[in-house]
């Protein structure tokens, strides 16, 4: 599709510049003449041309005069000409944006090593266990919500795919990833570790202060939401790619030193070695190259600048510090930890949803359904599911508005039709545009994914057993009578929240009759007047719980019981 788009965008722009060729005077062979302009060269010896009324005419090379032929031959040469530099044009834009992407999956997986520590440092190891948390019933009584905690992380501790770096006041930390890139965390700052790939590498004793090149082939996205990133990328594989980026701009490298920060006024690059390419929220793209800067200002107007001699020596101080503080680590170390994370569950964060956190979901089959009603799915491809059911304050922050019963930032969002859950997909899609890779968008999952990822390896009554009670779920005979925050009872075995109880989950499905046969990569039925819901709600009984338990509603319908869970995948 993106070489379709590319395609017909080439043509479009050479076709307007054929259509601003000039009428001329044409010479027949027996010296009569005729206005028209030139349309194209036809073969090796003719030539189409067009008169003023639009009229067009094939006339072979024997039929007009030697210099018209001449003229032929000259402009053929010249939009040959401008079809190379379009070509090369369109070619370098799709490069340029493709830095600007967010990274598709390698082999294995990478991630970040605490080099070094300073002052108060914060780990989450997932955005989502930032904020406050809805209260529990405990004994009868009602504990009001508490506010999370990050933990203390440890020099020489790896933080995986997903996991938020947080420093306060005086504080720092140096962060060295498994390709070998150095970068420095300064005071009140927030990085989201969003993804980080990296292809296995033989271990060796090579020091990481000896690395001129990385390891291996790396795919990074780091999000700086505030504060300031020093980094120092070693030279990449042709194929590798590093994005930073801000709500206010993006830098993709390849290989370079350079300083990336972002406050309330305004987001800055600063560059002292190699080139980076810097895409502002206008989609205007710069190239700043050593000892260069570009600043987006708060009203979203950028303005290229120099470094300063004092930039230059702060910069060039701080990576030789953590350069320093690497010492100790080489190949075998970042390549144990490279090892070590790719055996972890892959996670995608949505960042204009509040961070919405998506778990990996590995092709596999499974048996759905229960009894004589069952069969087996088989899924040959993978996809992300939201590790929860979609909060309210992530629908608001996507469609403007909450059309909850239940009020609360950290609840389900509730009162929601099938429709409004396909609208918040597509609406996130959007605005998630130039992050994600091309051809995957967010949507409903499908029954049969989402039962996948509900079972999660088992095949009980429901993913942890055969039998429910209050401290699992909630549902009707919790007697709670409403929603309560996602998250409050324990995950299954692949780290979803709440595929039981707490609301009915949107499928992407027509509700219909499974198949009696074995079946791949299932959408369920081609139509139908129902639309699937899976897991219960808060106001359901137990036994509609169970991992094969469905329901079905009209699309339209708006309850507060009716909620969803996003789906991530590729539509090809």
């Amino acid at each position: 599709m993106k070489t379709l788009i590319s395609l017909i965008c080439f043509f479009w722009l050479f076709n307007i510049s054929l259509a601003e060729e000039p009428l001329r005077t044409w010479t027949s062979s027996d010296g009569r003449t005729l206005k028209a302009r030139f349309i194209e060269k036809v073969g090796s010896s003719s030539v189409k041309i067009e008169n003023a009324t639009g009229k067009e005419f094939t006339l072979p090379k024997s039929r007009i005069s030697a210099a018209d032929w001449k003229y032929v031959e000259k402009i053929v040469t010249e939009q040959k000409v401008k079809e190379a530099k379009l070509l090369a044009q369109l070619k370098e834009k799709e490069a340029q944006e493709e830095l600007f992407r967010l990274p598709k999956s390698l082999s294995g997986k990478g991630c970040v090593i605490i080099a070094s520590l300073k002052g108060n440092v914060e780990v989450f190891d997932n955005p989502s266990e930032e904020g406050s948390f809805g209260g529990s019933y405990i004994g009868g009584k009602y504990l009001e919500p508490r506010k999370a905690k990050g933990r203390k992380p440890k020099v020489g501790e790896s933080i995986e795919t997903g996991g938020v770096i947080i420093t306060k006041t005086n504080s720092q930390a140096v962060l060295l990833l498994t390709n070998g890139t150095l970068a420095t965390l300064n005071e009140n700052s927030r990085v989201v570790l969003e993804n980080l790939w990296q292809t296995p590498f033989k271990p060796s004793s090579k020091k990481v202060t000896e690395l001129k090149e990385e390891p291996s082939q790396s795919r990074t996205a780091l999000g700086l939401d505030f504060g300031e990133l020093i980094v120092d990328v070693k030279k990449l594989n042709k194929d590798s790619s590093f994005l930073v980026h801000s709500l206010l701009g993006q830098a993709g490298i390849r290989g370079t030193q350079f300083r990336f920060s972002t406050k309330d006024n305004g987001t800055t690059l600063s560059v002292t070695e190699g080139l980076v390419e810097y895409l502002d929220p206008k989609r205007k793209i710069f190239k700043v190259g050593k000892e260069n800067s570009v600043t987006t200002q708060a009203d979203k107007s950028s303005k290229p600048g120099k470094l300063n001699e004092n930039e230059k020596s702060r910069i060039k101080s701080v990576i030789s510090k953590a350069s320093q503080s690497s010492v100790s680590f080489d190949l075998k170390k970042l390549s144990d930890a490279s090892k070590k994370s790719s055996q972890q569950k892959k996670t995608f964060i949505a960042r204009s949803a509040k961070n919405l956190e998506m778990i990996w979901c590995p092709p596999g089959s499974y048996l759905r359904g229960e009894g004589s009603s069952s069969n087996t799915v088989i899924l040959t491809k993978g996809f992300y599911l939201g590790k929860y059911e979609v909060t309210q304050e992530q629908y608001q922050s996507v469609m403007g508005d909450n059309p909850s019963s239940f009020q609360g930032a950290k609840l389900p969002v509730e009162e929601v039709s099938w429709d409004d859950a396909m609208a918040f997909c597509t609406k996130l899609s959007e605005k998630e545009k130039g992050r994600i890779p091309v051809g995957w968008e967010f949507t409903l999952p499908t029954e049969a994914q989402w039962e996948y990822a509900c079972r999660a390896g088992t095949t009980t009554k429901y993913s942890w057993g055969d039998s429910i009670n209050v401290s699992r779920a909630n549902y009707k005979d919790s007697g709670l009578k409403k929603t309560r925050a996602v998250g409050s009872y324990r995950p299954n075995a692949w780290g979803f929240y709440d595929m039981h109880g707490n609301v009915l989950e949107w499928c992407a499905d027509w509700y219909g009759k499974y198949p009696a046969s074995t079946v791949t990569d299932p959408i369920g039925v081609a139509s139908g007047s129902y639309r699937v819901g899976r897991g219960g709600s808060w106001s359901y009984g137990g036994t509609t719980l169970r991992s094969a338990g469905r329901s079905y509603r009209p699309p339209s319908s708006r309850r507060h019981g009716f909620g969803f869970r996003v789906g991530f995948q590729s539509s090809k």
